[in-house]
């Protein structure tokens, strides 16, 4: 009695020589395309290569049957060609025509649900056929007879597989997309990945949530990104009933020109909503370009309107029933020294008393104690600091480059042009600073423009400062800072 592996070996050895070369030849090519796919990995050119090379393990595969063995070793070789076959076609579906034509041709998204099916209908297609050929096999039959633990399993499992089927159902009717914003039930964020079994979203608290598929088709279904990813939001301002309407609504009108992430089109609008007792309420209405900015764009909006109602001297209202005897009218109290102290810095001087008032009522004063940082190199930014009372040191890495006090700026250029933080500032001794943010200092500008000369100024100072010093681009010239404090601004 005969092994499989005599068997093979007297085959070798009857061989011809020519045929023995082919099949060599073929498998030298195949190691050699599967080092050429190993150097391009990650490049985009692995599916045409991974397919040359299953094809040439194919052809040595059928030289080696029909000249060699000879039918010798039917069901080993029926195997190892059946799994060739299969791994051919798994490259054509997903290396070729989903990675490099869908993916990085036409840009689409990848079925990748519909592509396991594929290829799992053909790995039983291929195994149908084996059990057929190599063991005479009806596989029909088997399924016919095995009605009754299908029926049993079927029912143990009909969660899971509703989920697969529900998976099925989204892949082919698309009613959403990785990267669109939904809300399923009280669950709502953006589409990171959708499997066989269940869907993953990304809420806007960083969270992971794994929904079933067969849940998100039973529920209600919102999809926040479709037909179009702008979505519209609605923001409710209160005024006080003593401030006529036109007033209000031209500084609200003003704020919705002016915030960066509010579209354009269609037109913001601004509303008259409510007379109440005690006030006004107004309602803005608006539309921002993607839904992930809806949170960003309210907190813009709402801090634009606080700033926008300071300069026009209108007061937030406050119920009846809040009212206390001797409360001081305005936020916060102006202290004498701390509009001394704003009136002798370069920015700012030439400002009138009331618009001294209005930034240092706009601003926030803040204490940190010793080895603090205030401020890190490459943090962006959009306010200045004025120091009252401390010592701080201005570092880059250990060199320490400046000590400031009291009456000293720094971070007046990621207010004015937007740019990162370029040292870090460390507090030496207990510090007081007064921080300005942009929306104070476009308060006081809209009031006074001839600030406008002071902030050239500035910039005048910084390129004389760093000129000769390394060569710098021509934004970082005084008059390309002052584009970008025009884009900001204006």
């Amino acid at each position: 009695m005969t092994t499989p592996v005599a068997d093979l070996v007297n085959a070798l050895e009857a061989a011809k020589p020519s045929d023995l070369v082919i099949i060599a030849a073929l498998a030298g090519l195949a190691v050699c395309l599967q080092a050429l796919q190993a150097r391009l990995k990650g490049k985009g050119a692995l599916g045409p290569v991974a397919l040359a090379k299953w094809l040439t393990v194919l052809a040595a595969l059928r030289v080696l049957d029909i000249r060699v063995l000879k039918d010798a070793l039917a069901t080993p070789s029926l195997v190892l060609h059946g799994l060739v076959i299969w791994m051919a076609l798994r490259t054509i579906l997903h290396d070729i025509y989903a990675d490099l034509y869908l993916t990085r041709l036409k840009n689409l998204p990848v079925n990748k649900i519909l592509l396991n099916l594929c290829s799992f209908a053909a790995a039983l297609a291929l195994a149908g056929y084996g059990l057929r050929q190599a063991l005479n096999v009806d596989v029909g039959s088997i399924l016919t007879s095995s009605a009754i633990i299908t029926a049993v399993v079927g029912f143990s499992m009909q969660d899971t597989i509703g989920s697969l089927f529900s998976g099925l159902l989204i892949q082919t009717e698309k009613p959403f997309k990785i990267g669109d914003w939904i809300k399923v039930g009280d669950i709502e964020g953006q589409v990171d990945e959708i499997t066989w079994r269940y869907t993953k979203l990304t809420t806007f608290s960083s969270d992971q949530v794994l929904i079933p598929n067969n849940a998100i088709v039973k529920d209600r279904l919102v999809n926040k990104s479709e037909p179009i990813r702008q979505v519209s939001v609605s923001v409710p301002v209160p005024a006080p009933l003593g401030t006529p309407p036109v007033k209000v609504k031209s500084a609200l009108e003003d704020v919705l020109r002016r915030a960066p992430l509010v579209a354009p089109r269609p037109e913001p609008r601004v509303r008259l909503h409510e007379i109440g007792q005690d006030q006004i309420t107004y309602r803005l209405s608006f539309s921002v370009e993607d839904f992930e900015d809806t949170v960003a764009a309210k907190s813009d909006v709402l801090s634009a309107v606080w700033y926008e109602f300071r300069k026009q001297g209108i007061d937030f209202p406050v119920s009846r029933q809040m009212l206390l005897p001797g409360r001081s009218k305005g936020p916060c109290a102006v202290s004498l020294d701390v509009a001394n102290l704003v009136k002798g810095v370069g920015l700012f001087s030439g400002m009138h008393a009331d618009e001294l008032d209005l930034l240092v009522q706009c601003a926030a004063v803040r204490t940190f104690p010793p080895e603090a940082r205030i401020v890190e190199r490459g943090q962006g930014g959009t306010t200045m600091f004025v120091i009252a009372s401390g010592l701080v040191s201005v570092r880059i890495g250990e060199k320490e480059l400046s000590r400031l006090g009291p009456g000293d700026v720094f971070g007046e250029m990621a207010l004015l042009t937007g740019e990162p933080r370029t040292a870090d500032v460390v507090a030496l001794e207990p510090t007081s600073c007064l921080e300005v943010d942009r929306e104070a200092f476009r308060g006081v500008l809209d009031k006074n423009p001839a600030l406008v000369a002071n902030v050239t100024r500035v910039f005048k100072e910084r390129e004389e400062k760093f000129r000769g010093a390394a060569p710098s681009a021509e934004d970082d010239s005084a008059q390309g800072l002052f584009e970008r404090f025009r884009r900001i601004f204006w």
